[in-house]
């Protein structure tokens, strides 16, 4: 193993009764380098990213191109979706304590880059805080037009067991119950060939029904990117893999349209060829990264 490859520190933020787990790469005491470089703040989507390989690779590159960099695990890692508060919404407060942190340490700037739905937080984030002069850039990769027409289209696609409409159902007696009737309780849901055309672990995904309505639902307004971008005026750069099996190259070209349309002036747009995962290409993703950045705020 390579062990400077593998280099960082593993901090626990205060939130409220609880903590945030991240992992903070290049911590610099430098006064002057806290004032001119951002700090770039990674999100990742569901199961966390902390002993995820691909982690490691975009944090080196900036890294070695003196950008500090900090990956946090929200409420939808690990466990948080399989027992109940993986809740997406609830995940802004989190990033929010997390960039007050960086801000009592010092750091006058702040660029969130986030990973599918970890993307779709970033946008959202900071399309909330539009008016906060430190949030100063954001980094959409691999993110989705909208999360539940994603979601839809791939479980039709593979023949999800049960299907995206049967799960609606059921989440709606709770969310939506008949009139005259009490809000069912809040199940976990096993979803078969969510993502592949077997019943194996690999192909399948599990929610409980609280946390897959504001996540995947098709009234989830939180995570349809499209309806926020548009309020972001900071700098965006959206990443996209062409052979991304998930989610097609078409929305986030949309996505680029709408941010450009309700006149933010700096939007980026880069496709690689890859997978939704950036397979083999996190280096050169990470240094598609550290030029957007050194051209913006590098001096």
């Amino acid at each position: 193993m390579d062990v400077e490859l593998y280099s960082g520190s593993i901090i626990s933020i205060p939130y409220g009764h609880h903590k945030i787990d991240a992992r903070f790469y290049h911590i610099v005491a430098d006064r002057q380098h806290l004032v001119d470089k951002p700090v770039i703040v990674r999100l990742h989507g569901t199961l966390g990213n902390l002993l995820d390989e691909t982690e490691h690779y975009v944090p080196t590159v900036l890294a070695r191109s003196d950008y500090s960099s900090l990956t946090m695990n929200t409420l939808l890692s690990n466990l948080g979706l399989f027992f109940g508060f993986g809740v997406f919404d609830d995940t802004m407060d989190q990033i929010g304590r997390v960039c007050k942190f960086l801000r009592h340490l010092g750091f006058k700037k702040i660029v969130l880059s986030g990973h599918g739905i970890g993307g779709c937080m970033a946008v959202r984030y900071a399309a909330g805080v539009s008016e906060d002069p430190e949030i100063v850039g954001v980094i959409a990769v691999s993110t989705p037009y909208s999360v539940s027409e994603t979601t839809r289209r791939r479980w039709e696609k593979f023949g999800s067991e049960p299907s995206y409409d049967e799960v609606y159902e059921r989440a709606k007696r709770i969310f939506k119950p008949a009139q005259g009737k009490e809000p069912a309780k809040d199940e976990i849901i096993l979803v078969e060939k969510a993502q592949g055309r077997t019943r194996l672990p690999r192909d399948s995904e599990v929610y409980t029904l609280k946390t897959w309505w504001p996540l995947a639902g098709p009234e989830a307004e939180g995570t349809d990117t499209y309806k926020h971008i548009g309020n972001i005026k900071v700098p965006i750069l959206l990443v996209h893999g062409l052979q991304d099996e998930f989610i097609g190259p078409e929305g986030s070209g949309a996505l680029q349209q709408i941010a450009k349309d309700t006149g933010n002036g700096d939007v980026t747009q880069i496709f690689m060829d890859t997978g939704h995962k950036m397979q083999d290409k996190q280096g050169e993703l990470g240094d598609i990264m550290v030029k957007w950045l050194d051209e913006r705020f590098a001096k």
